[in-house]
C-alpha cells in the first residue's frame, strides 16, 4: 500500500520516484560464546537466521526539492518467529506445532496489531537546494569520516545507524564546505508543558576542504540540557588521501563535558578520546590493508571522571570480538524477559571500547565473481586498574571470508572465525557466576544479499 501511495503521489505531482535498498538474510552460528566448557552455567551452540528488508525511497518533487525516507521491514526478526498456530474450535486447545501452517507477522497487542519488528519508518527528511546552499530538515541519517563516531548504518552488515531530528544547512565556496545544524536529541517532558527545560539539544558546526583525491574536515558538536544541567563538546578531525591504488584515512575524536546525568549520577566530568587509522591498497588481483585504533578506558570507574570512549556500534572489526557480548551464560530460570541468556559476567559487548587494536587484512580476487580474504584482529585493554595490569589482553581473532557475486545486485558472503580469548577473559572470575573463560571459540556467518 505504501509503495502504491508513493507511486500515485509521484504521478499526480509529476514527481520522480527512485528506490534504493536491500534484502538481507543472515545466518549466524557460534559454538560457545560462554568461552568455557567447565563453568556450570556455560552455554553450548548459539545459532539463528534473521531478516532485514530496507527500502529507501526518494521523491524528487522538482529539481530543487526532494523527500527521502527509510523503512525497515522485518528488521532483525528471526526466521521461524511467530509461528502460525490456532486454537482448535472443538477442544479449545492450541494445535500442536507439528500441524502449524507457516509463520505470520509478529503481534504485540492483545488485538493482534502489528509489532514494530514488522515495519519501522526509521527516517524521513527533505532536501531543498537554495541559491546559498542545501537545506535539510527532518529525521535524517548521520554520517562522518570513517564512521567510528557518526555512522548511518546503511551497510548490509550494520545494525543500528545514527539518526537525528535536526535542521541542517550546508554551503560551499570552491572546495570548502561549511555545515551548521541544530538537533533536538530529546524533547523533555517538562518542556512540552512550557516548564523547566529538561530536553537534550545539540549545535553542530563542521568545516571541510575536499578535492577529488584529498579531504580534511573538523566537526564540532555541543550538547546541552538545562535540567538537570549537562554540557559536552565533541571535536572530530578527519583526513583522507588517495595515492594511486592506495587510500589512507585517519580520524581523531574527543569528548569533553561536565554536569548531571538523567540517570541520577551528578557532578561528573567526561574526558574521552578515540582514534582510528585505516590504510588500504589494491594492486591487480591482490588487495589488503591495516586498520589500527584506540579508545580510552577508565582505571577507576567509580570516580566522578568518565574516561571510557566507545566507538559507534556499527564500526565492526571482527566476527566475534567487540561484536558479540562475551562471555554469556545460562540464567537460573529461562523466560522471555532474559531470552535464555545471563549477561552479568559479560566483559565486552557490542562496540569497541577501552581498547588498543590492530586489524591487518589481505585478500585475492580469484575470479571476477569470487574473492577471498583473511583478517586478524589483535586487541588489549588500554586502561585497567593497577591490580589488573597483567590481564590487559583481549586476545586474538582470525576471520576468513569468501564472497561470491555471480550476478549484478546479488552476493553471497561466508565468514568463518576463530577467537582465542586473552587474560582479560580467562583471568576474570565473577563473584557468583565463577570463571574459567578461556575456551577458544569458533563462529560462522552466511550473508545473502539482494541490493537495488
Amino acid at each position: 500500500m505504501l509503495i502504491s501511495l508513493l507511486l500515485t503521489t509521484g504521478a499526480a505531482q509529476a514527481a520522480e520516484l527512485e528506490l534504493h535498498g536491500h534484502y538481507r538474510a543472515r545466518g549466524l552460528l557460534y559454538d560457545n560464546l560462554s568461552l568455557s566448557n567447565v563453568n556450570p552455567n556455560a552455554l553450548d551452540r548459539t545459532s539463528y537466521i534473521d531478516h532485514r528488508f530496507r527500502l529507501q525511497p526518494g521523491i524528487h518533487v522538482s529539481s530543487k526539492v526532494s523527500v527521502y525516507a527509510q523503512l525497515d521491514f522485518l528488521p532483525l526478526q528471526t526466521w521461524g518467529d511467530s509461528i502460525n498456530t490456532y486454537v482448535d474450535p472443538v477442544t479449545g486447545e492450541a494445535i500442536a506445532m507439528a500441524w502449524a501452517d507457516g509463520v505470520q507477522p509478529s503481534a504485540d497487542a492483545d488485538d493482534g496489531s502489528s509489532y514494530l519488528r514488522n515495519l519501522s519508518l526509521t527516517r524521513v527528511y527533505a532536501d531543498v537546494y537554495t541559491p546559498a546552499g542545501r537545506l535539510r530538515f527532518g529525521r535524517m541519517p548521520l554520517d562522518w569520516g570513517t564512521g567510528m563516531w557518526l555512522n548511518d548504518g546503511n551497510d548490509v552488515l550494520q545494525e543500528y545507524g545514527d539518526t537525528g531530528d535536526r535542521l541542517e544547512f550546508t554551503s560551499r565556496v570552491g572546495p570548502v564546505y561549511v555545515m551548521g545544524a541544530y538537533e533536538l536529541m530529546y524533547e523533555g517532558m517538562l518542556e512540552r508543558f512550557d516548564e523547566a527545560e529538561d530536553g537534550m539539544h545539540a549545535l553542530d558546526l563542521a568545516v571541510a576542504w575536499q578535492t577529488e583525491t584529498m579531504a580534511v574536515g573538523l566537526y564540532n558538536r555541543y550538547r546541552f540540557n538545562l535540567n538537570p544541567g549537562f554540557h559536552a563538546y565533541t571535536g572530530d578531525l578527519f583526513a583522507k588521501i588517495e595515492l594511486g591504488p592506495a587510500e589512507l584515512q585517519a580520524e581523531v575524536n574527543g569528548v569533553f563535558g561536565r554536569g548531571d546525568l538523567d540517570t541520577g549520577v551528578n557532578d561528573i566530568s567526561i574526558i574521552a578520546v578515540g582514534a582510528v587509522l585505516d590504510a588500504n591498497v589494491a594492486i591487480d588481483k591482490i588487495y589488503g590493508g591495516v586498520q589500527a585504533g584506540l579508545a580510552t578506558g577508565d582505571t577507576d570507574p567509580t570516580d566522578s571522571v568518565l574516561r571510557t570512549y566507545t566507538f559507534d556500534r556499527d564500526h565492526n572489526v571482527a566476527l566475534m570480538m567487540f561484536e558479540e557480548p562475551m562471555p554469556i551464560l545460562a540464567p537460573g530460570v529461562v523466560n522471555e524477559a532474559n531470552g535464555g541468556r545471563d549477561f552479568d559476567a559479560v566483559r565486552t559487548g557490542d562496540g569497541l571500547s577501552n581498547a588498543l587494536y590492530a586489524r591487518p587484512m589481505v585478500g585475492y580476487q580469484l575470479r571476477p565473481d569470487l574473492s577471498a580474504d583473511i583478517a586478524g584482529v589483535f586487541a588489549r585493554a588500554l586502561q585497567v586498574p593497577d591490580e589488573q595490569a597483567d590481564v590487559r589482553g583481549y586476545g586474538m581473532e582470525y576471520d576468513l571470508s569468501v564472497t561470491y557475486s555471480p550476478f549484478e545486485h546479488f552476493s553471497a558472503k561466508g565468514t568463518g572465525g576463530v577467537f582465542v580469548p586473552g587474560p582479560y577473559y580467562s583471568g576474570y572470575e565473577h563473584e557468583t557466576l565463577g570463571g574459567d573463560f578461556d575456551k577458544t571459540t569458533f563462529g560462522g556467518r552466511l550473508l545473502l544479499t539482494a541490493e537495488f
